[in-house]
């Protein structure tokens, strides 16, 4: 089988899949030959954008507008995803917004937000997703999609909210790893470095590549094509990893 077609039949969710690392993922998949369920909360506009590019694949997609740190919102998208393909076969669990802010300067509604929206929304996700991976005998794969080195985060002066949410993401995904394995689901993390995206400015265009020993920042695709590894079969005895793609950043 070609990697063309090795994902063909599966179902795969992407959270925050309209944007930057989401939508280099859901790429990917779309290429491999997954059917894609798109979640986004905002830019509705890029959404359709990707949904377009899927189709064009000969793919199917659904768009999910649902806030995944809501309980209820997450509850409803999969209900939806079970009505309209019965089944899920990959999740990968990408939402994780950035904050620069020193703590005794963040607020409670900052600190909160962070961690709900980077911890909390992957524990209801990845909850949700157990039991749609539980209608098939096949099981299931899961990606968490954490911060550089999270696995080993020291102190953060100015992200410090963050950098406890994007740990918290990686124990939360190797407790599933190992929850879940008996069940044939593996969980494994990607930890991303510097990635290309639409709000970088000149000045971090300009350092930010002087800080990785390879030269240069990532693409959406370089996160891409190492969920396409972990989600496809050539990975299934790769359970509870935790791989940092930041081009030798923090080494």
């Amino acid at each position: 089988m070609s990697t063309m077609d090795e994902l063909s039949g599966r179902v795969a969710l992407i959270t925050g899949g309209a944007r930057g690392i989401g939508r280099g993922i859901a790429l990917k998949l779309a290429q491999a030959g997954a059917d894609l369920v798109i979640n986004y909360l905002e830019r509705e506009d890029a959404a359709h954008e990707v949904a377009d590019w899927v189709r064009g694949m000969g793919r199917r997609v659904m768009l999910a507008k649902a806030d995944v740190c809501d309980e209820d919102q997450v509850a409803e998208m999969f209900g939806n995803i079970a009505t309209e393909f019965g089944h899920l076969d990959i999740l990968v669990n990408n939402v994780g917004p950035f904050l620069v802010r020193k703590v005794l300067k963040m607020s409670v509604e900052e600190w909160n937000l962070m961690l709900a929206a980077n911890l909390t929304s992957a524990f209801l996700v990845a909850r949700e997703a157990a039991k749609l991976f539980g209608r098939t005998e096949s099981g299931g794969s899961m990606v968490f999609i954490g911060a550089p080195n999270a696995e080993r985060i020291g102190s953060q002066s100015e992200s410090c909210a963050y950098s406890i949410a994007k740990t918290g993401v990686v124990i939360l995904a190797l407790t599933l790893a190992r929850d879940l394995g008996d069940k044939n689901i593996r969980v494994n993390v990607i930890n991303p470095g510097y990635i290309e995206n639409d709000s970088m400015t000149p000045s971090m265009r300009e350092w930010m590549p002087h800080e990785v020993p390879l030269g240069r920042v990532g693409t959406p695709a370089n996160v891409g094509d190492a969920v396409l590894y972990l989600v496809s079969d050539r990975a299934a005895y790769v359970n509870g990893a935790v791989i940092n793609i930041h081009g030798g950043l923090w080494v």
